[in-house]
């Protein structure tokens, strides 16, 4: 299988590749798009502080949009993810205190950054997948449910991080962005089990699946909806984890070549319903 694919979530840091040879290296492969999701302030060299994750957020809009000038197909979102939230409180003499000052100051420079035009969208956030403390599920909720307001009012997209409790999940999402007002066709459920992609679908959710092939391979029929992601998460310490942006082509291609995934839905996955959802023009 030839063509041009998509990465619908990938991550890059300082201290790894570095956000250059992540998407040189993706281009070269035939990636046609990339989208490049903040990370943790300790993959720009930063502490776990609120001064930290403001400047690394600084970093990544700085880093992923020189190199989205320099070779294009890049997507710069921006968001806060549940176990960085979930540092912050555990750090934190003042809970209450912390998460107020990450939705009036963090979120806000976010949908500044909206405005802009300095990212193109949010996440990720959403909940611990992590047993932990009623603060750090609270908190994150209440951001979660902020940052869909957010997408709605700038009718961007948002990545959503979550545990994998299948139904019940769905429902607590549901009711969120319900409440926030935003299209479900805006939020995407990242790194979702491949049996739980048919249950987003229908319900008009996006959601995107590791794209090794016995992940892709265990869809079957169920590709509505549905994006590649490689989650990769350019850290030294786990070369290649989640897997690299550049193979997913040819993981794909395995899962149709082994019979686990029809041509039709890999043309799907890699290329059609990320059109869709990212709103690629040919």
């Amino acid at each position: 299988m030839v063509g041009w694919f998509v990465d619908a979530h990938a991550h890059a840091s300082a201290v790894g590749l570095g956000y250059e040879d992540v998407v040189r290296r993706f281009r070269a492969a035939g990636g046609r798009l990339i989208v490049l999701v903040q990370l943790n302030p300790g993959s720009y060299g930063l502490s776990e502080s609120l001064e930290g994750v403001a400047r690394s957020l600084e970093a990544h809009v700085s880093l992923c949009n020189r190199v989205k000038r320099e070779y294009g197909g890049v997507l710069c979102l921006g968001g806060l993810h549940p176990a960085t939230v979930d540092k912050l409180l555990r750090a934190s003499g003042n809970p209450v205190e912390t998460y107020r000052r990450l939705e009036s100051e963090y979120v806000g420079r976010l949908e500044s950054l909206l405005r802009e035009g300095l990212i193109d969208g949010l996440g990720e956030f959403g909940r611990p997948h992590f047993p932990t403390m009623p603060e750090s599920w609270a908190a994150n909720e209440l951001l979660l449910l902020r940052a869909l307001e957010v997408a709605r009012d700038a009718n961007a997209v948002v990545h959503v991080h979550s545990e994998n409790a299948g139904l019940l999940t769905l429902e607590s999402l549901r009711v969120f962005v319900e409440r926030a007002g935003v299209s479900r066709e805006r939020v995407l459920v990242h790194h979702a089990p491949p049996s739980h992609a048919h249950l987003y679908a229908e319900e008009g959710f996006y959601v995107s699946v590791v794209g090794k092939s016995r992940a892709v391979g265990e869809l079957g029929s169920e590709c509505s909806n549905v994006l590649v992601e490689s989650d990769y998460l350019d850290d030294p310490r786990r070369p290649g984890a989640v897997m690299y942006p550049w193979d997913i082509e040819r993981e794909v291609s395995r899962a149709v070549e082994d019979g686990l995934l029809t041509s039709k839905c890999a043309e799907r996955v890699l290329r059609e319903n990320p059109s869709v959802y990212y709103g690629i023009t040919a």
